[in-house]
């Protein structure tokens, strides 16, 4: 089992969490507020951490948020269907997809934020890839900026914080990704 790092184990979650088949947030928001918010980052889809269990990728975006200095942690997916491993999901289910889109907006407008991590990695699952579109356009709408630490993989996708090999540092400056013609690019300042 692998544990949350103490002190940072998640108070929220959405929906609640008898519900196995998708997770729409999972993080620790006790000490974050409006004014101070937390590392929100947009991941893949969410795998089985539960309330006392973590995992990996989990435990390395809490480790991100501490050492960027954020009092919390929230966890999102581009879809939130359950799976360990993405070559399980089922077919895209665009009224699935839609309530992670408004679970989304609801923690981005709940803490005023102006941009999130993504860290989603390479999308090999055609449901990930539609979900996507789903998520970078409201993420358009909103306003909300998408960045990386660490810069983007050979298709264009933030890298993931846990690759095959060592994790992701995650810290430094931010590298700003815009949204054009269905690719991400990196903001060159």
């Amino acid at each position: 089992m692998i544990e949350y790092p103490k002190g940072h184990e998640p108070d929220f979650w959405s929906p609640t969490l008898e519900v196995q088949s998708h997770r729409f947030a999972l993080g620790n928001t006790a000490r974050a507020s409006a004014g101070d918010p937390p590392l929100i980052a947009i991941c893949m889809n969410p795998s089985y951490a539960m309330s006392s269990e973590a995992d990996k990728t989990v435990n390395r975006l809490i480790q991100a948020s501490i050492d960027n200095g954020h009092p919390g942690w929230v966890m999102l997916n581009l879809y939130p269907e359950r799976a360990t491993n993405s070559a399980h999901l089922t077919a895209y289910d665009a009224e699935l997809s839609a309530a992670n889109c408004a679970a989304i907006e609801r923690v981005l407008r709940q803490y005023r934020v102006s941009e999130v991590l993504g860290a989603w990695g390479q999308l090999r699952h055609r449901t990930l890839r539609r979900a996507k579109k789903d998520v970078l356009d409201l993420l358009e709408r909103l306003g909300v900026g998408l960045f990386t630490f660490d810069g983007l993989t050979a298709s264009s996708d933030p890298r993931h914080p846990m690759p095959r090999g060592k994790p992701l540092l995650m810290t430094g400056d931010q590298r700003f990704l815009n949204w054009t013609d269905h690719r991400l690019t990196e903001v060159v300042p």
